[in-house]
């Protein structure tokens, strides 16, 4: 984290959310002094209207001198609105401007944030933060400073001239403003509180949304909809409790705001009336003083308002702050620069790993995997096999032991490197809602020629699949590749990692999760896809594993066996096992195939 940045996350909340402005603040402040500029004008027509009444009006000055103070007035009312709409079109700039700009701050920053970061943090309370709390920080440009700034113009610039005209009525005007002004910061402290509960539980209830969308075919596969009805129902019941919760005290407000600026409206009116009867001002004076009254109190009572939307912005971008604030992934620090390719020697020496401290994952393990070899692990569901190949892109840095790449320390070469040279093909491939050819082309950062995808496409054995699409390659796959199939998504995958063309490769029970004749189809894919790189192969089936140079056993974090496939089914131990369990799995439903092709055959005799 640089200087800079350490010095604004130290920084108030408050205060940084005032220097968002940035760039548009001559703007922003240009708006503000449209705003007080139109108050002055509006003011200077409740003189005119004093003039009027007490010079013209009265003093029967004639129809012509009407006509020209009347004029006066409607001048002043058309540069009101003038100077209205410049105010508006000020803050509006602004505060869009400020929303684009925390948008794209909050959006780069996550990008660039560890993987821990993200394992420990629900995706929507991300988005929750990435939309609603950074609306609600647009909205604090656009409405609560200009709501502060018109509450605050109307009091200096009425209470100013109200004690030109009678200052003796003008201070008694403002007595009851204080008790305005405590009630509002009373409830301030209460509605902060209350909305930091709502922001946090909503932020909770749109992930909970977003899980069973993205789960949506296993409810329904499940037939869990009541279930997930009477789970989300709870949910929604809490959200309803807070909100009547930050509610109450908003309306609780109201009633006491409202009642103390209606009697401090009454009794200076009738203050002023006396006044008027006995002499002591104009019918005029009285006139403009009412109304410039109407215009200084009752917006004080706007102020309980205003404050409690500013106590909703500072908790969002306290919320939005807590994101920016996160250390973000370093991808570029490096002791070795390499422009070379890379070799691929591996080496494992004695490595330990956790992600809890004191509940290891990884424990001492070792083994050495030789340029363009083919390294395959074996294990049970959380044996430590996908922790260990996600230490080689460093997307986790291990805590124990040493990797070396080519022999030098993996730590000493920066993450944006090694993740250049490693591609991955994981166990669910994921698509983004774009086309066919812009999902292979992801891969890198340059323009890519049509011959070259429909090269990594034939490789990946897809390209006559995407030219029965109806645009070819040209075809939106949907939102993560829905509309494809689980063998099509998995080789669009494998091209888009062809493509790459890393050094280092590794295949996360890449063919889990597909029937055995697309299996076969993407293992054709995948020879192709190893030839003369570094291979790392996690697979559960043995036909996967065999033609690998190495085969390491892992169980809770530990390698127990490893050997050749040849020598690993010629010992006792948990590849034998698995072996002998698949062969005998394979050899009943061959069995139960031919079986049951007979029994037709005879059917048809």
């Amino acid at each position: 984290m640089s200087r800079k940045e350490q010095k604004e996350k130290n920084r108030p909340v408050i205060l940084r959310l005032f220097a968002m402005i940035g760039p548009t603040r001559f703007v922003f402040v240009g708006a503000l002094i449209a705003l007080a500029l139109s108050i002055g004008a509006e003011s200077a027509g409740n003189l005119i209207i004093r003039h009027v009444v007490d010079n013209v009006i009265i003093a029967k000055a004639g129809l012509k001198t009407f006509a020209l103070w009347a004029g006066l007035f409607m001048v002043m009312a058309m540069v009101r609105g003038i100077l209205n709409f410049l105010q508006s079109l000020g803050k509006s700039r602004t505060s869009e401007e400020i929303a684009r700009t925390i948008r794209d701050r909050v959006f780069d920053h996550l990008q660039r944030l560890s993987f821990s970061y993200h394992d420990t943090n629900k995706t929507g309370e991300l988005i929750q933060r990435s939309t609603s709390d950074v609306d609600t920080v647009r909205r604090f440009y656009a409405d609560q400073i200009p709501g502060l700034a018109n509450t605050l113009f109307l009091f200096l610039i009425n209470f100013a001239i109200l004690l030109t005209l009678e200052w003796r009525l003008a201070l008694f005007s403002v007595i009851a403003i204080p008790l305005i002004i405590l009630l509002s910061w009373f409830f301030f402290g209460k509605i902060f509180s209350a909305y930091d509960k709502f922001q946090d539980h909503e932020g909770n209830m749109t992930a909970r949304i977003q899980e069973n969308l993205n789960g949506i075919r296993v409810v329904r596969a499940f037939a869990r909809q009541d279930w997930e009805k009477e789970n989300f129902r709870r949910i929604n019941q809490k959200q309803l409790d807070l909100g009547y919760r930050l509610n109450f005290w908003d309306s609780f407000y109201w009633p006491f705001g409202h009642g103390v600026c209606g009697f401090q409206f009454a009794a200076t009116v009738f203050v002023g009336g006396v006044m008027a009867i006995r002499g002591t001002i104009s019918p005029g004076t009285f006139i403009a003083f009412s109304s410039m009254i109407n215009a200084l109190i009752w917006p004080m009572q706007e102020l309980g308002r205003s404050l409690k939307e500013v106590s909703k912005s500072y908790v969002s971008f306290a919320r939005i702050a807590e994101i920016l604030d996160e250390d973000q992934e370093d991808l570029t620090s490096a002791a070795l620069t390499r422009d070379s390719n890379v070799q691929g020697k591996l080496e494992f020496r004695d490595v330990s790993f956790h992600y809890v401290e004191g509940v290891p994952v990884l424990d001492n393990i070792s083994l050495v995997c030789e340029p363009g070899s083919k390294i395959a692990l074996l294990g049970a569901t959380g044996s430590g096999k996908t922790s260990l190949v996600n230490l080689l892109p460093r997307f986790y840095d291990y805590t124990g032991g040493e990797i070396l790449l080519d022999d030098k320390p993996l730590t000493h070469y920066s993450r944006h490197f090694l993740r250049q040279n490693i591609g991955i093909v994981e166990q669910e491939p994921f698509l983004f809602s774009m086309t066919v050819r812009e999902n292979i082309t992801y891969s890198l950062n340059r323009e890519v020629t049509q011959e070259e995808v429909e090269e990594v496409a034939r490789a990946a054995a897809i390209h006559d699949s995407i030219m029965k699409f109806p645009k070819g390659y040209d075809t939106m796959v949907g939102e993560k590749g829905v509309s494809l199939s689980g063998g099509q998504k998995q080789r669009i995958t494998i091209a888009r990692t062809l493509l790459k063309n890393p050094r280092i490769l590794i295949l996360d029970d890449s063919t889990s999760a597909v029937d055995a004749d697309t299996e076969d189809k993407i293992k054709e894919s995948l020879e192709k896809l190893m030839e003369k790189r570094t291979t790392f192969i996690i697979a559960h089936r043995i036909q996967t594993l065999k033609k690998a140079d190495r085969i390491f056993v892992l169980d809770e974090g530990r390698i127990v066996q490893e050997g050749s496939h040849e020598e690993l089914i010629g010992r006792e131990g948990f590849y034998r096992e698995v072996f002998d369990l698949q062969t005998r799995m394979e050899q009943e439903l061959q069995d139960e195939l031919s079986a049951a092709g007979a029994a037709k055959v005879l059917s048809h005799e």
